[in-house]
C-alpha cells in the first residue's frame, strides 16, 4: 500500500557553494558519496545508481535529471521500485555563514519500506558527502 514520502533534511558543509555544487554534480564524485551510476548533469539524462540489492531494496534506481540551475539547484525523478510511481529528489544549496547549506527533499508515494530505507539512507549518503568535501579539501 502506498504511503506519503516526505523527507526533508538540511546539512550544512564548511565549504563554498561552488565546491558543494561540484560534489553533487560530478559523474565521479557522485559515484563515491551515493553509489555507482553512470550520471550526467545534463537535463534529461536518464542514469542508474546501482549498488547491492538489500531486503528494502532491489540494488537499482532508476532516475533522471529533471532540473539543474547551476550552482543552487538539481531535481531528480527517482524510480526505487517497479510497483510504484516515481518519486522525486531536488538538492538545494544556498550560501550559509561560512560555508554552505544543502536542502534535500524527497516526495512522492511509495511504499513502507521504501520510506524507510530512504529514511535511513539519504542521512548516511550526506554524512559521505561531507566526509568526500572534506577529503578533497586535504
Amino acid at each position: 500500500m502506498s504511503q506519503i514520502l516526505n523527507l526533508n533534511l538540511e546539512e550544512f558543509y564548511p565549504h563554498p557553494l561552488e565546491r558543494v555544487w561540484q560534489a553533487l554534480t560530478d559523474p565521479a564524485a557522485i559515484s563515491e558519496w551515493l553509489m555507482p551510476c553512470d550520471f550526467q548533469p545534463v537535463v534529461g539524462h536518464k542514469f542508474t545508481i546501482r549498488g547491492n540489492a538489500t531486503e528494502n531494496w532491489r540494488g537499482f534506481t532508476h532516475c533522471e535529471v529533471l532540473t539543474l540551475e547551476a550552482p543552487t539547484l538539481m531535481e531528480w525523478l527517482w524510480e526505487s521500485t517497479d510497483i510504484e510511481e516515481p518519486t522525486r529528489v531536488s538538492f538545494e544549496l544556498q550560501s550559509f555563514q561560512g560555508g554552505t547549506k544543502l536542502s534535500l527533499r524527497h516526495t512522492g508515494t511509495t511504499t513502507r519500506k521504501d520510506i524507510e530505507s530512504l529514511s535511513s539512507g539519504w542521512p548516511q549518503k550526506l554524512r559521505q558527502l561531507k566526509e568526500l568535501l572534506f577529503n578533497l579539501e586535504c
